[in-house]
């Protein structure tokens, strides 16, 4: 599947089929500051069920509208509401993919999560509370908030951020994400993984070539079922298996393919497509260095959230 993908994207960017990169040892080069923010969604839209792919005409009216609700953004938040980031301070990705399709989802072919019954009904119980609370403590917050984790992946989940620097050795991929400063150290050496017993918030990784294809597997998650995630589906817990795969293409792209396994939570293994570029002028983002985020410093948000909870309850008691 993954040499399929990056055929059908060599053809629908039209690049012509050339040597990847390669370091000075010979394998393909994966270094640079890569992005793979784009406007196509993770899952298939409800409205698009039996809709593979989206014409040009399409994808141009997709990209307008969402410039439409960004500059909505730009006006003043409606009373009670302090708002959020404007323009200025996310980076989105406003294109979509260049291949037309309407899900980063390749497998199944619905382009949807395969959930299982009670796993959907809690991540959508999850992910409705978003925003909303209650708030009694710290924990009352998703991962993300708390400037811990939003899970492993390089899925173009968030509006800003999403951008990956690769640095390499012979015997180590280094990724660093830009999100929350996240970096995964991959050994590439063929030595054992660390006992299950131990547990990492990102898993832990191993990491091999499969002809000019960079297998990463990544197993041994932390137990973290009971934190808050905005994305349930990547949540650490030790069922989880990630598997990437990461093909050079050609001087400005990466064939990114990684598959969910998790048993108790999925009917099936599910696979994403989501095509890394050094080209972030193509995904509407913006190009340059990574920058520290630095989210646990000045983070207001905790204490202010929960401040404005409890003046809520107080209003609330006075009947106001």
């Amino acid at each position: 599947m993954n040499k399929l993908i990056g055929f059908l994207l060599v053809l629908s960017t039209g690049n012509a089929v050339a040597e990847a990169p390669r370091t000075p040892w010979g394998s393909p080069d994966l270094q640079g500051v890569w992005t793979t923010a784009t406007l196509t969604p993770l899952e298939r839209p409800d409205e698009l069920a039996d809709k593979a792919s989206l014409t040009e005409d399409e994808r141009a009216a997709l990209e307008t509208q969402a410039e439409a609700r960004w500059e909505a953004m730009e006006e003043a938040p409606p009373p009670g509401s302090v708002g959020g980031y404007n323009r200025e301070w996310l980076d989105p990705g406003m294109k979509a993919l260049s291949d037309g399709r309407v899900a980063l989802i390749v497998d199944p072919a619905d382009g949807r999560i395969p959930w299982r019954p009670e796993a959907k009904a809690a991540s959508d119980a999850q992910r409705a509370r978003y925003g909303v609370g209650p708030f009694n403590t710290f924990a009352d917050l998703d991962t993300g908030e708390r400037c811990l984790s939003d899970g492993v992946t390089m899925a173009p989940l968030q509006p800003y951020n999403m951008n990956f620097q690769i640095f390499q050795t012979e015997d180590h991929l280094v990724i660093n994400h830009e999100m929350y400063h996240e970096y995964r150290i991959i050994p590439l050496d063929g030595r054992p993984s660390i006992p299950q017993s131990v547990g990492q918030w990102l898993g832990d990784a191993r990491g091999r070539w499969e002809d000019d294809t960079l297998v990463i597997e990544s197993g041994g998650f932390a137990d973290k079922r009971d934190y808050y995630w905005a994305w349930p589906w990547r949540a650490a817990r030790p069922g989880l298996k990630i598997t990437e795969r990461l093909t050079r293409i050609d001087e400005t792209t990466i064939d990114y393919v990684f598959t969910v396994e998790d048993p108790e939570s999925f009917t099936q293994s599910w696979t994403v497509s989501a095509p890394m570029t050094t080209d972030q002028a193509s995904r509407g983002v913006t190009a340059g260095p990574l920058f520290e985020y630095a989210c646990h410093e000045g983070n207001y948000a905790l204490p202010n959230v929960l401040r404005g909870a409890r003046l809520a309850e107080e209003l609330a008691a006075q009947g106001d």
